[in-house]
């Protein structure tokens, strides 16, 4: 009998844990720059979404959204190269653009480069940062997704740049998870910057310590977000 009971309790533990799975939503969807049109405020985009396919989309620049009146166009993946080119030819997508996370600083020397990464500065702040090999220094702040019925704070990444032909304009692809248990999501989100080396905030070099700090002051700069002074 007491055999029987621990089958059933097995059974029913194993329906549930299969049922939660189930239940457990996924959503995944990846952006793509295609390129810009003359002025740069509108960029041709290519999503990728695990739910409804490839789309392609016109989206404004500046807000990092879909462009008013745009509509999305979906397409398979044979049709891709048909469907992009048309697209490009009606919104009127005349640079190409490129992906790059390297950014030259002097023409003449190809050692005088920004190189540009992104970091987790707090639980609740992603930053958009870049060096230039001896100095690091903080290009934007961006608010990490939470979910508000659990409270769950997701994590960020850069995933790509990409920059209008003349180099002006910069637009990061940052990378969002959020996993909850219930529920997973993986999207893209845009950030555009009208770019300029001074548009960096460099971190300046700590002075020598003349004696030790307070262990109080210490567990403040930790509280405030770990090594990153910003």
């Amino acid at each position: 009998m007491l055999q029987r009971a621990l089958l059933i309790l097995a059974c029913t533990a194993a329906f549930l844990a299969t049922a939660g799975n189930a239940w457990a939503q996924e959503s995944k969807i990846e952006f793509k720059v295609l390129g810009f049109n003359a002025d740069a405020k509108t960029m041709l985009v290519g999503i990728e979404d695990v739910d409804t396919g490839l789309a392609l989309r016109l989206y404004d620049v500046e807000s990092g959204q879909p462009a008013k009146k745009s509509v999305l166009v979906p397409y398979i993946r044979v049709d891709g190269v048909k469907t992009i080119k048309e697209a490009r030819k009606k919104y009127k997508i005349t640079d190409p653009g490129v992906e790059d996370t390297i950014y030259l600083l002097d023409p003449a020397d190809e050692t005088k480069t920004l190189s540009f990464f992104g970091l987790m500065a707090s639980k609740e702040r992603f930053v958009l940062a870049a060096t230039d090999k001896k100095k690091l220094g903080k290009i934007k702040d961006v608010p990490v997704q939470k979910d508000e019925e659990t409270g769950t704070l997701g994590t960020a990444a850069l995933k790509s740049v990409f920059w209008t032909t003349d180099r002006k304009t910069m637009v990061a692809v940052i990378k969002h998870k959020l996993d909850t248990g219930n529920f997973s999501r993986e999207v893209d989100e845009f950030h555009a910057i009208r770019f300029t080396p001074d548009v960096i905030r460099w971190v300046e070099q700590d002075k020598p310590k003349e004696e030790e700090k307070p262990k109080e002051e210490e567990k403040k700069k930790e509280e405030k977000g770990g090594w990153w002074p910003f």
